[in-house]
């Protein structure tokens, strides 16, 4: 009698563990596209137009002064800017999660003095715009700008297209 009722419920469990497999293995699967997706549409080369710090935005002079650019190969990302007379380079490994809203943004890497740099943020993709607002120390941002007082970088990226 034992017996039966054990099986009867290992049954029970079983069936209900499988019936929910195939709903979580497509869930998994269209989380794993959403990140394939926007993974292919960053590829490749970007310029910045737009950037703001602290709450101000810079100029659209001092934007183009600093030529600020992306490379993007695979999971490998090259970020340049120009600084006064010197050229500083990020350079490293990013993660993407587009299954969150906003979407996520890792980086770790080397930014222009050799340090270890790891950056949280957040962004949107289009094909021809990137958005994105990072902060190297405390909590992942969670809006597209940055406040007075808050620490944290927001930029506006357009694919370069030559």
């Amino acid at each position: 009698m034992m017996k039966a009722y054990f099986f009867k419920y290992l049954t029970i469990l079983l069936v209900l563990i499988l019936s929910g497999s195939p709903s979580n293995s497509q869930d998994k699967s269209k989380e794993i596209q959403k990140v394939q997706d926007d993974m292919k549409v960053l590829q490749g080369d970007w310029f910045c137009i737009m950037e703001e710090t602290g709450g101000q935005s810079l100029t659209k002079d001092k934007v183009k002064e600093m030529n600020k650019r992306m490379n993007v190969d695979k999971s490998f990302m090259i970020m340049k800017r120009v600084k006064g007379d010197k050229l500083g380079v990020y350079e490293g490994k990013f993660e993407l999660d587009s299954t969150t809203k906003p979407k996520k943004f890792d980086f770790t890497g080397k930014g222009p003095s050799g340090a270890n740099v790891e950056w949280k943020g957040i962004y949107e993709l289009t094909e021809n715009e990137f958005k994105i607002t990072l902060v190297e120390k405390g909590l992942r941002p969670k809006e597209f700008k940055t406040g007075k007082d808050e620490k944290g970088t927001y930029m506006q990226f357009k694919r370069d297209k030559d």
